[in-house]
């Protein structure tokens, strides 16, 4: 049921043109894209190319807990600034968490370079951005990742099945048996 959801989300918050990597399929995408404005009162600028899923992503944004919403725009948003202020509202989670390393809770940049990087989507990880830990044992980096990709595969967990269950009731993911 979790790999089920996962292209649901992808899709809502708009990381599908990332793993399309063919110039022309880029072309064809941003030629569709354009801003809409409703009334200067509302001031919509949602992406149309979302088209029912920028509802979806709104809908999820009103009904889950604003900590499981930050994780899931972490894994999912390819936009940077929307990861790092998501980040803010999570990152009292991961220094209070005690499964984690003493270490990495004290130390605000690596907490938020690490368990950031751990939170997002494998492809939406890239090399240039991992962060290495230098200067201790391999037992010890070994021992932290563990406890790390531990901590950070429970948040994403609860998120995506908090977001699967709100899919569901809204009918926007469905199941075949």
């Amino acid at each position: 049921m979790y790999f089920a959801l996962e292209p649901a989300l992808m899709r809502i918050f708009g990381t599908p043109e990332l793993m399309m990597k063919t110039v022309s399929w880029q072309l064809d995408i941003n030629s569709g894209y354009r801003k809409t404005t409703v009334a200067p009162e509302y001031q919509s600028t949602r992406d149309e190319r979302l088209g029912d899923d920028g509802i979806r992503k709104g809908d999820l944004r009103e009904r889950m807990n604003p900590e499981l919403f930050a994780i899931l725009t972490i894994r999912y948003d390819d936009n940077q600034a929307n990861r790092s202020s998501a980040w803010l509202r999570v990152s009292h989670l991961f220094r209070n968490d005690d499964r984690l390393p003493k270490a990495i809770r004290k130390n605000p940049v690596m907490l938020s370079l690490y368990l950031m990087w751990l939170l997002q989507h494998p492809d939406m990880q890239q090399k240039k951005g991992k962060v290495e830990i230098t200067g201790k044992s391999r037992k010890t980096l070994y021992r932290w990742r563990i406890a790390c990709e531990e901590v950070c595969s429970e948040w994403i967990n609860l998120a995506e099945d908090r977001a699967e269950e709100l899919l569901e009731e809204a009918g926007a993911i469905k199941y075949e048996n």
